[in-house]
């Protein structure tokens, strides 16, 4: 974790809505999701599948753009732009992929797919991009030398990882969207890769928004963390803070939900009964009651908003499980 208190805001999201139109209805995907990422920052994000986790990332690098709200990049609104000045950010805002081998062109070398931003950009010479690419592999832990002339097929699941991430960062990325990047690996290549994005991330300068649903993971890599729930942000809030004394019932239910390799270790406090409702027809007010244990009838009737419970730690719940700071 490498983010200070005083770094810079780099990417600036606020009141993020994606929806879409279907045969059963609209999908409400992502309704008014607001955070910053600040420079050398990561901020996980994690939910159950079909939260809009993923949604969000997309609508965040204008993949496709939002229905409304605004994503500010260093100043400038990327939502207000067309997409050839889009385009031109793009090489700033790059994203790594859940699975890496069907990211990759299966007909180009390593070293072709890393260099191809560098060709499209026409930066640089031939030489100079190729050792560019040979620069940015040898940062990810692939030896040029060795992996340069090889082809996806060729390499492993973790070693093609390393080669999408190199491509995203060989034009100078400045924010890094890790969709699940490691979700399909083995565990010990998890730590490995994990390991890596921090090595890389102080060396580049990187903000980093990392998506996962498993909580273990967001844990060690996470400056922040933000929960979303159908669509919605339910806390966020420093990684300490948020894993040590969860405020919402739905993040307590995830972190119980861990699995701790103690055979004789009780069952979960919170377990979440049910499944979550569809997106084409959310509960009204806050959308999380009809599964929680403390809901009442307020919670059917108003929408609850983040509210502070310390100066780093915000929830949306009529009824948090840590007190809000008492006004004088």
């Amino acid at each position: 974790m490498s983010v200070h208190s005083n770094s810079e805001v780099r990417l600036a999201v606020e009141d993020l809505v994606v929806e879409y139109a279907t045969r059963s209805g609209t999908v409400y995907a992502v309704s008014e999701v607001s955070f910053d990422l600040k420079a050398g920052e990561t901020l996980g994000v994690v939910g159950e599948s079909g939260c809009g986790k993923s949604t969000m990332a997309r609508a965040v690098l204008q993949l496709p753009a939002p229905k409304s709200g605004s994503v500010t990049f260093e100043g400038t609104d990327l939502t207000t732009l067309n997409p050839e000045q889009v385009r031109r950010l793009r090489p700033e805002l790059q994203m790594v992929f859940q699975d890496p081998v069907s990211s990759l062109n299966p007909r180009r070398t390593v070293r072709q797919i890393v260099a191809e931003p560098l060709t499209i950009w026409r930066r640089g010479t031939r030489a100079e991009r190729l050792a560019r690419a040979d620069d940015v592999l040898r940062a990810v832990g692939l030896n040029p030398d060795d992996y340069g002339d090889r082809k996806p097929t060729q390499l492993s699941g973790g070693q093609c990882q390393r080669v999408a991430i190199a491509r995203a960062l060989v034009a100078g990325a400045k924010v890094l969207v890790c969709d699940e990047p490691v979700s399909s690996l083995d565990v010990s290549l998890r730590a490995t890769v994990l390991n890596m994005l921090e090595d890389l991330q102080a060396e580049f300068d990187l903000s980093i928004l990392f998506i996962a649903h498993d909580l273990a993971v967001v844990k060690n890599i996470s400056d922040r963390v933000m929960v979303m729930y159908l669509g919605k942000v339910v806390e966020i809030g420093d990684s300490e803070s948020l894993y040590g004394a969860p405020a919402h019932p739905y993040t307590l239910a995830l972190l119980e939900s861990i699995p701790e390799p103690d055979p004789f270790a009780p069952e979960p406090r919170a377990a979440i009964a049910g499944d979550p409702p569809s997106p084409v027809n959310p509960p009204s007010g806050c959308r999380f009651r009809t599964r929680c244990p403390l809901a009442q009838e307020i919670c059917a009737r108003v929408e609850p908003r983040l509210t502070p419970v310390s100066d780093t730690h915000s929830v949306a719940c009529h009824f948090p499980l840590i007190s809000p700071p008492v006004e004088v």
